[in-house]
Order: structure tokens, then C-alpha cells, then sequence
């Protein structure tokens, strides 16, 4: 085979700044000065830890080994993301668009319906489900900037005993919006129906404690917020969920929640999973804990946010959405005057940096910074003179 040829990225490592967070406080430490940072909102940075777990070597699945760390992972989920006792977890191979099909075909059961809350492409993609699996849906739709209203939820759901799951986006990815999943939920559980919330931008981020939101499956993944690798997902499950898994028709062969619960709880998987990723969420749950779990991961990320947005407005970088709706990673931006995203894109990531364009009807005016996952403290508050930088160089 021909060498087409190879690129790196080359650039001075920038000198480190002190830090200006407390001593005591969980940093992100796995990532070299020269590596480029994820500003994206997945596949986000990981520590040089939770890489070397792919390392542990080969496994097959059906071994005594991996049964081991799959009861680890299923134990350790919900526990961590403080749902232990409550919930169970089934694990599946794929992205966090895996595991919200999963939930979604595996919570309604023949001849009924769903209802969908959709402000952003994440709650349009839960219609897409619907509709790919030929499950009715009825839908409560909002503006892409503003949070879905709990009572228009009420009014959807009065008189509609045919809905069996209400679905909900907790962290609107696509601007950076986060929905009312408490008092929301709060409404589903009046009307008897599932409450299904799409967490893969929120699960280990969000201040929002999901013990206290009714919500019967919470869809996470393993990258994002816990820090692990892209590959695994997973969907936590209340009792209710479980009962109406097995419920529900086998709408999809790989998808179907019903085989996985039966294989996970006698240890086994009914496909082959990622068993090399799986070591790494089992590593980077443990980072997670040591670090001092869900309060201090949290509270990371509102830090991250707050120092960003300061750099954002001295640049005069105007923020989309309200400061009340806010997520604590993602940032919509309004791309400078005279300055493409393209141009931007380019000249940041020769400083290190990889940012993210906007979607749908806001791509050809905004763009997006998000703060997720392993990312020094240094190279954060390098970001505004980076920034700076390329906006001038994108002028040019």
C-alpha cells in the first residue's frame, strides 16, 4: 500500500500559566501541552489513565474476566450518577444515539405512542426514532433559545391516555440549552407515562441532581461527561422501565432492551461489545470517584464556564442563549463580523484548539465552544488569547 503521506500539528507549547483555581481542587492532568484540545461537544479529551485502560489487553466477552467488569460498570453507573438503588443499567456498543433509539423503541408498547419535547436537533432527532420505527408521536415544539414549557407538556398529555413515554433532551447540544427535567418530569409522573431524558450531554455535568427528577431512563454515553472513551453507551432504568421493556415489541434486533436485560443480569451481552472501551469507562469512572464524584465533577464544569464566558465577553463575543438557560460546557456563539467559521476553525486549531460549527438553521452565524472533558486549566485560560489571535488572523 502507498504512502499517501502524513500531517502533524506544529506549534510552540505555549508557557503555562499558575493556575488560579484552589490547590485541593480535582484537575485535568492527562493531557500533554502539545495534544490538541476538543472544544467540540464530543468525542471529548481523555486522560493519559483512562488510554492506557485500553492497553489491558485482548478479552473475549464470554470469559469469566469480562462478566467481572460488566457487573463492575452496571453497578457503578447509577451509583455514581447518584441513581444506585433506583435504577439499573444496561450497557450497549454504540454512541449516545444508540442507546436514546434503545430507550425509545424499548419504552412504548404496540399501538401506542410517544411524546416528544423538541427545541434543538436532539428533540427533532427523537422524532426521527419514531418515525424509522413507526411508533405514533405526538410532539410539544418550542424555540431552539428558549427551555420547553412544563405546562405545554400538561396540555399535550390531557387526554392522551395512548402516550406511553414523554422524551426529553436535558442538554440541548445545540445551542447550549438546558430544559426543566425536574418539573417536567414532575408532569409525565401525573400522567402515568415513562419519562425518557436524553442525558448523554448531561449525566456528570449538569447541576441538575438526577435523583431528584422522576425520570424513568436516563440515556448517558461513556465520553462526554464521565471521561471515558467514545463506543459505550448505556440507559439507566427505574423499576417501571424495566417492567416495560419487557413490554414492549422487539422493534430492533441490536436494539432491543429486553435481550440486554436478560444477558447483563446473568453477566453476558447478547453481541459483541467494545471490550477495550469498556476498560477505559471502568478507569474513568474511577478517576470520577477519586476525584470526589458528582459534586466535584460539577462544580469542574461551572468553573470551566465561568472562566471561558469572561474571556468570551472582554472579546465581545455575544452568547445566544439567556445566562439563566445556560449548560455549563456548551457556549453558541455569534461569529465575529467579517469572519467565516471556516477561517476560524483553521486558524485556531493551528493554536491548539478545535471548535465547533453551529447547526441547522444557526450554522451560518454561529459556532460553538464547548469545555468538556480532560482539559488542563492552563490551556483554558490560554483560550482568549488564542482567540484573539485567530480572529484577527481570520480578518486578514
Amino acid at each position: 500500500m502507498a504512502l499517501i503521506g502524513e500531517w502533524r500539528l506544529s506549534h510552540a507549547a505555549p508557557p503555562r500559566i499558575a493556575s488560579v483555581m484552589p490547590d485541593n481542587y480535582p484537575r485535568s492532568s492527562g493531557l500533554m501541552d502539545e495534544e490538541l484540545i476538543l472544544l467540540n461537544p464530543g468525542p471529548a479529551c481523555t486522560s493519559k489513565r483512562v488510554k492506557d485502560a485500553l492497553l489491558r489487553g485482548d478479552l473475549c466477552h464470554r470469559e469469566p474476566e469480562f462478566t467481572e467488569l460488566l457487573f463492575r460498570i452496571r453497578e457503578a453507573l447509577p451509583r455514581c450518577l447518584n441513581l444506585g438503588g433506583t435504577h439499573e443499567a444496561l450497557l450497549v456498543t454504540g454512541s449516545g444515539t444508540a442507546a436514546m433509539e434503545m430507550a425509545v423503541i424499548s419504552s412504548v408498547r404496540a399501538g401506542r405512542g410517544v411524546l416528544v419535547v423538541n427545541n434543538g436537533v436532539y428533540g427533532d432527532r427523537m422524532i426521527k426514532i419514531a418515525k424509522a420505527h413507526g411508533i405514533p408521536f405526538h410532539e410539544v415544539r418550542s424555540d431552539w433559545t428558549v427551555p420547553a414549557d412544563p405546562e405545554a407538556v400538561r396540555a399535550a398529555l390531557a387526554g392522551r391516555d395512548d402516550v406511553d413515554a414523554v422524551v426529553c433532551v436535558h442538554h440541548e447540544t445545540t445551542t447550549g440549552l438546558i430544559n426543566p427535567i425536574k418539573e417536567i418530569g414532575e408532569v409525565v409522573a401525573e400522567h402515568g407515562a415513562l419519562f425518557v431524558i436524553d442525558a448523554i450531554s448531561g449525566t456528570a455535568i449538569e447541576d441538575q441532581d438526577l435523583a431528584q427528577v422522576r425520570a424513568d431512563v436516563v440515556c448517558g454515553t461513556a465520553n462526554k461527561g464521565l471521561h471515558g472513551l467514545p463506543g459505550m453507551s448505556f440507559i439507566l432504568c427505574s423499576e417501571a422501565a424495566v417492567e416495560r421493556i419487557q413490554e414492549a415489541p422487539a422493534r430492533s434486533l441490536y436494539l432491543n432492551a429486553a435481550s440486554y436485560l436478560a444477558g447483563q443480569r446473568k453477566g453476558d451481552v447478547p453481541f459483541t461489545p467494545a471490550v477495550q472501551v469498556c476498560y477505559s469507562l471502568d478507569e474513568a469512572i474511577k478517576e470520577y470517584q477519586e476525584a470526589g464524584g458528582f459534586a466535584a465533577r460539577t462544580r469542574l464544569y461551572r468553573e470551566r464556564a465561568a472562566l471561558v464566558r469572561g474571556q468570551f465577553e472582554r472579546l465581545g463575543l455575544e452568547i445566544l442563549v439567556d445566562e439563566q438557560f445556560r449548560s455549563n460546557t456548551v457556549t453558541m456563539l455569534h461569529l465575529p463580523e467579517n469572519v467565516t467559521y471556516a477561517a476560524l476553525h483553521d486558524e485556531l486549531k493551528k493554536r491548539g484548539y478545535v471548535i465547533y460549527a453551529g447547526q441547522g438553521q444557526l450554522s451560518a452565524d454561529f459556532f460553538r465552544i464547548c469545555t468538556m472533558g480532560e482539559i488542563p486549566w492552563h490551556r483554558l485560560e490560554q483560550l482568549e488569547d488564542a482567540l484573539r489571535e485567530s480572529i484577527e488572523a481570520a480578518r486578514g
